[in-house]
Parts: structure tokens; sequence; C-alpha cells
């Protein structure tokens, strides 16, 4: 961290009274509401994240794991959950903030932010547009803008506003503070002056309104520097908390390129991103799901069938193939992978909806009604259009 920045950034602690606290989490319904929800939709992931997030307001800490490791039992790949996971620590521990700041975390806390910063990485892996606003759960309260403004200065405050803006999905707002921000210290012609946070956050917030093209510049100066930040890391070997590293920066930048649509360019870059690291396999799913896009389901399914291998612990993988085999009419092939999907996750219903439809398309009347049937056992009521559809093909069934 820029040394002035750091000076600065001590003063504004001593500005904020310690009683300030971290916000609640706005949640639609109460406790007791989420937790019935939860009880009657029990194999919907996002019925036990939500009731997770009411434990949490509680400061039921051990409550809000278990729901949040139940969400993700259920769906693997659910980025919330895992952010959320990240952020715990820091919610059962305030003055972990502080620890962090000043190089003082106690050895007993290294493995937990460890695992912290594995959760982070991995739900912005799954999805590099994730919510952010869980962070805003666990960051200390700041002072007023206005008053961040007197004390310090407009370059300051718009500093702080951004995170705050960014982590409470102001996605605009955000981009237009830290723009704001980088033409005030002259960011522009000294690059070196902006922090790799400000490029972080407001490249996300870019990408979530649409602006590409500034995301997929600032994700290029933070591969940059962060390989330079890497190697002088390793030649310490001391601990320093890297929530994000470069091929994890890579990795988003291919992201944003394949949404600008650039798919060429999205391509070239997802595998240097394998190349650097076999067992990326966010990377394999998001270039089947571009093949896919591009009905070219040879490539797909073997990037199916790589990310499989690259992470065989998590079923909706097989999932995913079952589905990419059967829109290539490999039916066959395709039910065996949905039934390999739900001896992994049998509380998975969508992995039953899918099995159904190969079922029937080969033909398989009472194996096909049995599992649509399975199927609306086990599915959320928000999937209540995937339900029309089921109970449909049942009735269509002889």
């Amino acid at each position: 961290m820029n040394m002035h920045l750091r000076r600065w950034m001590t003063i504004l602690c001593c500005l904020i009274p310690q009683a300030l606290a971290a916000q609640r989490i706005k949640l639609p319904l109460s406790l007791p509401e989420l937790e019935a929800r939860a009880r009657a939709d029990s194999n919907d992931p996002a019925a036990h994240y939500n009731v997770a997030l009411a434990y949490w307001n509680e400061k039921r800490y051990d409550d809000a794991e278990h729901s949040l490791r139940t969400a993700i039992s259920l769906e693997p790949r659910f980025a919330e959950a895992h952010l959320a996971l990240a952020c715990l620590p820091f919610a059962r521990r305030a003055k972990l903030w502080n620890e962090i700041f000043e190089g003082e975390v106690p050895q007993d806390q290294i493995p937990i932010l460890q695992q912290s910063d594995r959760e982070y990485r991995h739900a912005f892996l799954i999805d590099p547009m994730v919510d952010f606003r869980i962070i805003a759960a666990v960051t200390p309260a700041r002072p007023d803008f206005l008053d961040v403004q007197d004390y310090l200065g407009e370059a300051y405050a718009l500093f702080f506003q951004g995170f705050t803006d960014c982590q409470e999905g102001r996605y605009e707002d955000c981009h237009g503070r830290f723009e704001s921000l980088i033409r005030d210290i002259k960011g522009d012609r000294f690059p070196e002056r902006v922090p790799n946070s400000v490029f972080w956050y407001k490249g996300i917030a870019a990408a979530h309104i649409g602006k590409y093209d500034v995301a997929e510049q600032h994700f290029r100066v933070l591969i940059s520097r962060n390989l330079n930040f890497e190697k002088a890391l390793a030649s310490k070997g001391e601990f320093s908390r890297v929530p994000l590293r470069t091929n994890e920066y890579r990795y988003t930048l291919a992201t944003v390129l394949q949404a600008e649509g650039k798919p060429i360019d999205a391509i070239a870059l997802y595998h240097e991103a394998l190349a650097e690291d076999i067992g990326l396999y966010m990377a394999h799913v998001r270039l089947a799901n571009l093949f896919e896009a591009q009905k070219d389901y040879p490539h797909a399914v073997q990037e199916r069938l790589d990310a499989i291998n690259a992470n065989p612990d998590d079923p909706s993988l097989q999932m995913d193939l079952g589905v990419t085999l059967g829109k290539a009419g490999m039916m066959p092939q395709a039910e065996t992978h949905l039934k390999l999907a739900v001896d992994g996750n049998p509380r998975d219903s969508r992995t039953y909806y899918w099995l159904g439809v190969a079922q029937t398309n080969e033909g398989k009347t009472t194996d096909a009604k049995a599992s649509l049937t399975k199927f609306l056992e086990l599915a959320p009521s928000r999937y209540d259009k995937q339900i029309a559809a089921a109970k449909a093909r049942i009735a269509q069934l002889p």
C-alpha cells in the first residue's frame, strides 16, 4: 500500500467511533419466516442461503455457517454462498480487519484467513459478477462522505465511498466515483498512484454496467502488476493475503472478453489460464458454454469432461455434461452421466428433470415418468416453470 494512503487511512480509522459496526443485512422476511421456508423447501439452496443471512444478523455464526454449507452441498457453484463463507471470519472476529492492516495477525488466524481467501477466489471464479453486498455486512462502517471530505479531502472521500457503492450494488456510482478519484490524483498520467483495489472494484463495476472495454483495460493492468508482486512475495517467503492471484485476474479478463463478444480472444485467454493452472475447472465450464452456444458439441463435450477431471467432487458438472450430451443427441451417454450426477447429489432436483427428458427421448417411458415424478417431489417451489414443464411431460407419456 502507498505510504501516503496508509497514513491517511490510519487517521481515518481514528475518526470512526468504535461503536460503529458493520451493516445489518436487509432481508425481506423475519428469521422465523425464513426458517419455515428452509424447512418447507429443504432442497432449495437459496432458502438455506437466506436463512443463513438471518442467522448472521442475530450473530448466530455457527448456524449461519451450517446453512451456508448446506446451500453449497445442494448447489456447489453457489457463488454468493462461497463469498459469504469468505466474509464470515470477519463477522466472527471484528478486530481481524485491524490485525491485517497492522500486520499483526495471530498465528491461529492465518489458516482461517487462507481458507477465507480460497472461498473468496472460488466465489469470483464461479461468477466474477457475484453479488458484492455480503461484503458490506462485515466491512466496518465509515463516516459520512462529507465528513471524510472535510477532514481528508475529496480524493479520500471518493476512495472510501466508491467501495461502499460497489459493496451495496450501486455499480454506476462506484464506477463514477473511482473515475473521479483517478482524475483527482492524476492517475491517468501516473497510473502507479492508483491502488490495485481501485482497479479491481472499478473493473468489476464497469463489467456490471456493460463497459467491458474499461473493465478489460483495468484487468490488464492488474495482471501486469500482480506478476511482479507475486515474484516479490515468493522471494520473501512471508505471509501476506492475496485474495486473487494473477491467473484469476487472467480468467476474469477472459470472462469480460467473452461478455464483450470477443470469443476468439476469450478462448485464447482461457487456455492461457488453464496452462498456468490445470485445476481451474470453471475455465473449462465457460469454454464449454461458449462452444455449446456455437453448437460445437464435440468441443463442448470435451470441455465438460475436462471440467469433471479438474474437479471430480462437484456432481453438478456431471449434470452439465449430461445436458450437453442430450443437446448433441447422444441420449444414452446423457443418461449415463445424469445418473452419475444423481448418485453424487441425490437432492439436486434439476438432475432428475434432465434425466427424465433424456429417458423420454430414448423411449424409456417408465423410467422417464419415475425421474420426472422424483423431480416434482424434490423441486423447490420457485422452480415453478420447470414444475409445470415436468407435469406437462408426464401427462404426455403413455
